[in-house]
């Protein structure tokens, strides 16, 4: 028989689950993260941050938790993207003849080539976790900064009583790809255009005309770079990709929140032993908790122990 009973509503439950969501951050500790990766002539670097928000709660009668639709806002999304660009010569060619010398005016050989480097800031997209299903666990913490002679009381009296906590322990978290709209596509190609745009010398304001004939000319070339970073579909697919699957934000976001609610935010916790009476100038008055269980229904949680 316990001797301990204490029970809260699914709405109860929903206000203790939006203080767990609004106290989370991604990374867990110290944002914004900061990480990359190459595949071949390949290479990204990110600096990333988020938050989560929104969201919906049902409580179970076989015990389980579901969160559903829980938006993921990155407060901070920075990509750059670089690859090598093929190096190759445009040869120069004469603007104004002139019939006895061969050329007054002319445009030298052009040498295009080199790393390339492009920077999307994609802060401000939100995400979405379709689901989490989770049950409801119960662990027993003893306070590291506890020393070994200490009584309750006076673990008590410094701050490092032993507790029970209830965390949410995901059994599996669904994280939905970033969706990529496609004027990031369109920005992407813009910036590469002007990239590759800045390599070409500036011939002075009365010669602008001559980099976008080049430019022109060049139009083949952009196949070529779509080529070189695998875009063979719309860039902002390739965008997704990158992000999701070799940069792996998706599974980023899913180790973190698991983490999260599974170790890091107890949704309740309990002192042990646990404090009845605490009105001073009395001695705090005490009892063990022992055997400390949590369950739902499809209309409560609920927590069972023993005292004593």
């Amino acid at each position: 028989m316990t001797d301990l009973t204490l029970a809260a509503s699914e709405a109860a439950f929903e206000q203790i689950f939006k203080l767990g969501r609004d106290n989370f951050t991604f990374p867990l500790s110290n944002p914004p993260l900061v990480g990359g990766g190459s595949w071949g002539p390949l290479s990204a670097s990110y600096e990333i941050a988020a938050h989560l928000n929104n969201g919906t709660i049902q409580l179970n009668a076989d015990g389980s938790v579901e969160i559903k639709a829980l938006d993921i806002v990155w407060d901070t999304l920075k990509l750059k993207v670089c690859f090598d660009f093929p190096g190759f010569t445009i040869p120069g060619f004469c603007i104004i003849p002139d019939p006895w010398n061969g050329c007054l005016v002319g445009i030298p050989s052009i040498q295009i080539g080199g790393p390339l480097c492009i920077p999307l800031d994609l802060s401000g997209l939100v995400s979405e976790i379709s689901e989490v299903r989770a049950r409801l666990r119960t662990d027993y913490f003893i306070d590291p900064g506890r020393l070994p002679g200490w009584t309750d009381l006076e673990a008590e009296f410094a701050g490092k009583p032993n507790k029970w906590m209830v965390f949410i322990d995901p059994d599996f978290v669904s994280v939905d790809p970033i969706d990529i709209p496609a004027s990031i596509g369109n920005l992407f190609e813009n910036l590469v255009e002007t990239a590759i745009r800045d390599m070409i010398p500036d011939f002075g304001s009365l010669l602008n005309w001559v980099k976008d004939l080049i430019l022109a000319a060049l139009a083949p070339v952009f196949d070529i770079v779509q080529a070189i970073m695998g875009i063979f579909d719309k860039v902002e697919d390739f965008i997704q990709d990158l992000l999701g699957d070799k940069l792996d934000f998706l599974g980023l976001i899913q180790t973190a929140v698991a983490e999260y609610f599974a170790k890091k935010y107890p949704i309740y916790s309990f002192e042990d032993p646990y404090p009845i009476l605490t009105d001073p100038p009395l001695i705090p008055v005490k009892i063990p908790l022992r055997n400390l269980k949590a369950d739902v229904t499809d209309k409560e949680m609920i927590i069972t122990g023993d005292i004593g």
